[in-house]
């Protein structure tokens, strides 16, 4: 058995990047690596299946199943995916699930982390999931900047210098499905025209109060907020920083997760991070 680690990534600002080639595609953006993430265990089958098991229940996860299917397109194998936080609410447990898999495979034929990002971020771009936090992923950076969209040679991340001690995470709603968003005729004129500005400004001059700054205006001006997550993030504001997490019902700031519970309630899933810049790694093989 193999075993793998990913951080998570959440996405603060961006806008998409459209190619034929799907290692020029993806987004420019500015997001935070997280040290909660998705850790994988893989073990090969006497068959060519691949059967995933994400959080206990069995499910077709076509997005991880395609990455290790370019990896090793003959041998079966039982995936077992532990998420640490939820899935479809922009903490990157999509990306960091389908790298994490492609990880373990790698290690099991003999092949090196680049393929596995490679595999992974094709994988994400052709089923329609995070549109860049595989790269966001690979970026050596705790802050890290997607100034070119895709992978090497093309793509290009920048690392911004900065860290978040403290990260805490939370879920007002049901996921935001990315791919319905993004394709709103609308809103992707939006995202565009205010990420594009956002990310370009970013690289010239990172800091962290800038990250919420253009983490709040850029989820007004998207328009995706609802009711009750424009009602947490002004209530949290009062107290510190919050953005939205991009795209999910959910919010990321720098209070504390007892202050977080006190002004948003014990009803809302809160969880505690802080950034990394590490890789992802393998953790156990045996």
């Amino acid at each position: 058995m193999i075993a793998a680690f990913c951080p998570g990534h959440i996405t603060c600002f961006f806008h998409p990047v459209r190619s034929y080639d799907p290692m020029q595609a993806g987004s420019r953006g500015v997001g935070i690596k997280l040290s909660k993430g998705a850790k994988v265990s893989l073990e090969e089958r006497s068959d060519d299946k691949i059967i995933t098991i994400m959080d206990g229940t069995e499910c077709d996860c076509g997005i991880t199943k395609a990455a290790i299917r370019e990896i090793d397109r003959t041998r079966g194998y039982n995936v077992i995916i532990e998420n640490d936080l939820p899935v479809g609410q922009g903490f990157g447990m999509s990306a960091a699930g389908s790298l994490a898999a492609a990880l373990c495979a790698c290690e099991a034929a003999g092949k090196g982390i680049e393929e596995a990002f490679g595999a992974a971020h094709r994988s994400e771009i052709a089923g329609g999931g995070g549109y860049g936090d595989v790269s966001g992923i690979r970026g050596r950076s705790h802050v890290p900047i997607r100034s070119i969209a895709g992978l090497p040679p093309f793509g290009k991340v920048i690392n911004s210098g900065l860290r978040m001690k403290n990260v805490t995470v939370a879920v007002l709603g049901t996921p935001l499905n990315t791919g319905d968003t993004l394709s709103n005729k609308e809103t992707v004129a939006k995202i565009q025209e205010y990420g594009s500005r956002m990310v370009t400004d970013f690289i010239e001059r990172s800091s962290i109060e800038l990250l919420f700054d253009y983490s709040k205006e850029f989820s007004e001006a998207i328009g995706l907020e609802t009711q009750e997550m424009k009602k947490a993030l002004s209530e949290l504001r009062k107290e510190g920083n919050a953005g939205m997490c991009m795209l999910g019902h959910s919010i990321f700031t720098d209070l504390s997760v007892k202050k977080t519970k006190e002004i948003l309630g014990d009803d809302v899933l809160i969880t505690e991070c802080h950034s990394v810049g590490s890789l992802p790694r393998i953790v156990r093989k045996s």
